[in-house]
């Protein structure tokens, strides 16, 4: 392969280059640089070499050469914006600066990622964090576009080759009902009692509710009636409220549970909903990507309400 002319030119010549041009001599030069004249000089030489003409003219006074003043001109721009850049991609690997854009199931968002959030900013004030409300399919497409860096909800199964799962933590599921319903009052129930109820089904993409529906009907004998398809909680809630019927969620939605509904946990089959994290599976996170995922490895946990005695 045939070498281009010019490609053995290093930063570290340039640098020398803009120097001597900008404080007018060698020792200036290689102290501002903080390396010996002889080698500022040998650095200049190199590139004269590898051009094919002077760039410096020695004497009592130095001089730069058009070819020199055009190379300084070039090296000035070119060290200004690399400088830049090195400037940035540090910021960035030290998280003095950073932006991580997180795509977040609707069930997870409410309940689990206001006190991540807040307990990241104030350990990493210089990042910015970006919440996007998904649902399941919502949350996959962003993040395999790149829309995303990071998603965070229930498992999503195997249909993805493109997709890395990492498991969080698993909450167990309970039926959420209005304090009025009959089974308000209980504190557990057999999975059988579900049988017949009107369900509100909440984001029915998600993979989680097939492996629920494959437990309670190989169990239980038990196969939800749903009267609604929703993607938002705050409407499920409403939606049990006015009577219109119960749904199953996760326990650690109940710190959002408005006060006259209840949450009763289900048994045989005990019903789980696992929390993941997701990211694409062979592209590098950035470095505030990173350290959000670090953090929720940590602190990502379910919340518990408030119980008066």
């Amino acid at each position: 392969m045939t070498r281009i002319a010019g490609e053995e030119i290093s930063l570290q010549q340039l640098r020398a280059l803009a120097a001597v041009a900008d404080t007018g001599s060698f020792t200036l030069a290689a102290e501002a640089l903080q390396l010996t004249q002889p080698a500022i000089s040998h650095l200049i030489k190199r590139m004269e070499h590898e051009l094919g003409q002077p760039l410096v003219v020695r004497g009592r006074r130095i001089r730069i050469t058009n070819a020199g003043q055009m190379m300084v001109d070039t090296a000035v721009r070119a060290l200004r914006l690399i400088d830049e850049s090195v400037g940035a991609c540090l910021s960035q690997s030290q998280l003095r600066e950073g932006r991580v854009v997180l795509a977040v199931g609707h069930l997870t968002a409410g309940a689990l990622l206001p006190p991540l959030l807040g307990r990241f900013s104030q350990q990493y004030p210089a990042l910015a964090t970006t919440l996007m409300d998904s649902t399941a399919e919502q949350m996959i497409s962003r993040i395999l576009s790149q829309e995303a860096d990071l998603g965070f909800g229930s498992d999503i199964g195997q249909r993805h080759s493109e997709l890395a799962t990492e498991p969080l933590f698993v909450e167990r599921m309970a039926l959420f009902v209005r304090d009025d319903h009959p089974l308000a009052q209980r504190v557990v129930i057999d999975a059988r009692h579900l049988e017949s109820l009107p369900f509100i089904h909440v984001n029915p993409d998600a993979n989680v509710w097939r492996a629920v529906s494959r437990q309670l009907s190989s169990v239980a004998n038990v196969y939800p009636r749903v009267v609604h398809h929703v993607s938002m909680l705050s409407t499920a809630f409403g939606l049990i409220q006015a009577g219109a019927g119960v749904a199953l969620l996760p326990r650690y939605v109940e710190v959002l549970m408005p006060g006259n509904l209840r949450a009763v946990t289900v048994t045989r089959p005990t019903l789980e909903y696992p929390v993941v994290a997701v990211r694409l599976a062979k592209h590098p996170l950035n470095p505030a990507a990173l350290a959000f995922l670090a953090m929720a490895r940590q602190h990502m946990k379910p919340p518990r309400a408030h119980k008066s005695p």
